[in-house]
């Protein structure tokens, strides 16, 4: 994909205006923290600009670039994801949106050098759209995908599962899969993945 095409996917689908709910999970499932949000995507002299409100504080971070990071991976649906240009001993943060016109999911998700520390749940959509947040507290159900793998599959919500390893161990392969149904029949699924070498592998988003 052209870094042309690869603008014109992105904002064509994550511009403009999103409100939305923040929560934090710990390495258990369990909800420890919650805050409302308010992000403008938008061009400004040229530049992508992404302005995040923290609702409860006031607080706003801005990121500006010219082109999408070379690391954030778009598909041709205009979901995304980020993460680093490899992987190893060390901690690994990864995020992943699927959008669906003007609702979107996304998770962020902290491993460790030795397991899965934090996933934070974005629920978001247009300003006067009703898609509410999950009520709190929210725990995730865990699943484990097989004995010893240190696979396990989060229940997020009705309708958004997360899977990822639970533990980790230097040279093991690492990947977040990320797997949404905001209505009955249909599946948003995207994947950021690394290889036992720690290089990104293709990424899927199959709807």
């Amino acid at each position: 994909m052209s870094s042309d095409v690869r603008r014109t996917t992105l904002l064509g689908r994550n511009s403009g205006h999103w409100e939305g709910s923040f929560i934090r999970l710990d390495g258990q499932g369990h909800e420890s923290e919650r805050f409302g949000t308010h992000l403008h995507v938008h061009e400004a002299d040229g530049q992508i600009e992404a302005a995040l409100t923290y609702l409860h504080t006031g607080h706003v971070a801005t990121m500006r670039f010219a082109e999408p990071p070379a690391l954030m991976a778009i598909t041709p649906e205009g979901h995304w994801s980020l993460g680093p240009d490899r992987t190893g001993p060390w901690p690994a943060v990864m995020e992943l949106c699927l959008v669906d016109g003007e609702r979107r999911r996304r998770v962020v998700v902290r491993h460790g050098a030795e397991r899965l520390e934090s996933v934070v749940v974005v629920v978001e959509a247009r300003p006067g759209v009703v898609d509410p947040a999950p009520a709190p507290p929210l725990r995730a159900a865990i699943l484990p995908a097989a004995e010893g793998s240190g696979l396990g599959c989060w229940q997020l919500t009705p309708d958004l599962t997360l899977s990822t390893a639970l533990e980790r161990r230097f040279g093991d392969p690492l990947a977040v899969r990320l797997c949404w149904r905001p209505q009955p029949g249909r599946e948003l699924v995207l994947e950021r993945a690394y290889g036992a070498n720690g290089l990104p592998l293709q990424e899927s988003a199959p709807v």
